[in-house]
Formats: structure tokens, C-alpha cells, sequence
């Protein structure tokens, strides 16, 4: 009898010890899963908000390679100072005008300011190449050119951003409960794109 109860014992003991090695195991396996969550998430917030930076810095590039460009024209000596100064001031208030990571929902506001920074820029562009001295600056064409690279870039930034802005959207809807959980205040709300949805 005291034998049957040893080995019921042990074997007792062997199940507890088993059943908790399988608890120990879930719960790694859960602390791993809550990690690589958050690790990509990190990953993924990071991209977007490079991306968005690089396009606002290429933008501001633009802004102040319009005055730059304003200012060559001024070194001629020889220019419309009322024009430079209604264009300088132009450019200038281009900030202002700006969307943001939020307000970029509205297409509206997109279309705008894209349209008054084109305007602002070919109006500079236009003042520098009627300058009946453009010829002898060569710096002027060096600037509209780069002028309209930062354009370009923009717009390429723009997708590019877009891209990892659906991406992190995706994750978020798929691992809501875990962020909820891990990010305090974390809004589940998709961010807006530039991209018009089809």
C-alpha cells in the first residue's frame, strides 16, 4: 500500500512539475509575442515619422532655396524691390499654409497649399529668369533647378510615406488589444494619407 502511495506520489509530484513547465512556457511564448508587437510597432512609427520628416525638410529646402534665388536677384542691384518684397513675404508665409500629419485628411487643404507653393515658386522662378541679367548669374539657374528637384522629392517623399503610413494602419487594426494594453492613450484610429482613396 505505502508503495502504490510513493509511486502515485511521484508521479503526482511529475505531473506538477510538467503542468508548470507548460505554464512557464505559455507565458514566455505570451512576454515574446507583447515584444514583438511592440518592437515592430516602434519599427513601423519610426518609418512613418522619417518619412514625414524628410518631406517636410525637402519642403523647407524649397522655401529657402526661393530665397536664396530671391536674394541673388537682389545682388544684381538692379530689380523691382516692391516685387522682391511681396514675394519674399509669399514664400515666407508658405509655412503657415502647411498641412500636418492630421490635416492632411482634407484634400482640400492639400490642394491648396500645393497650388500656392507652385504659384510662389514659379513667380520667383519668373523673376529671376526676366532679370535682364540672368545670363551673368549662373547661381540662378543652379537654384531653379534645385528648386525644382526639392518639388520632385516631395512628391516622391509623399508616397513613400504613404506606403508605411498603410502599413502601420494594418498592424495597429491586427494587434489593437495588445497596444491598448502596452501604449497608454495609444489612438487606434486610422492616419490619414495623402493618396484619395480609389
Amino acid at each position: 500500500m505505502s508503495r502504490r502511495l510513493g509511486v502515485f506520489i511521484c508521479a503526482a509530484i511529475f505531473l506538477m512539475a510538467v503542468l508548470d513547465g507548460c505554464k512557464q512556457k505559455g507565458r514566455s511564448g505570451t512576454s515574446r509575442s507583447i515584444d514583438s508587437v511592440m518592437i515592430n510597432y516602434q519599427a513601423l512609427s519610426d518609418s512613418v515619422q522619417y518619412h514625414w520628416n524628410t518631406m517636410i525638410a525637402d519642403d523647407d529646402g524649397k522655401h529657402q532655396l526661393m530665397i536664396r534665388l530671391l536674394q541673388e536677384v537682389s545682388y544684381t542691384g538692379n530689380f523691382d524691390s516692391a516685387k522682391y518684397a511681396a514675394l519674399y513675404d509669399k514664400v515666407n508665409r508658405l509655412k503657415v499654409l502647411r498641412y500636418d500629419q492630421r490635416s492632411i485628411r482634407d484634400s482640400d487643404l492639400i490642394d491648396l497649399y500645393d497650388s500656392v507653393s507652385m504659384q510662389a515658386a514659379n513667380a520667383v522662378i519668373s523673376f529671376a529668369m526676366e532679370h535682364p541679367m540672368y545670363s551673368d548669374f549662373p547661381l540662378m539657374g543652379e537654384l531653379i533647378d534645385d528648386i525644382n528637384m526639392k518639388n520632385s522629392m516631395v512628391l516622391i517623399h509623399r508616397v513613400h510615406y504613404d506606403s508605411w503610413v498603410i502599413k502601420l494602419n494594418e498592424f495597429v487594426q491586427e494587434n489593437d488589444a495588445i497596444l491598448l494594453e502596452q501604449v497608454p492613450g495609444l489612438s487606434t484610429e486610422q492616419m490619414p494619407i495623402f493618396q484619395l482613396p480609389a
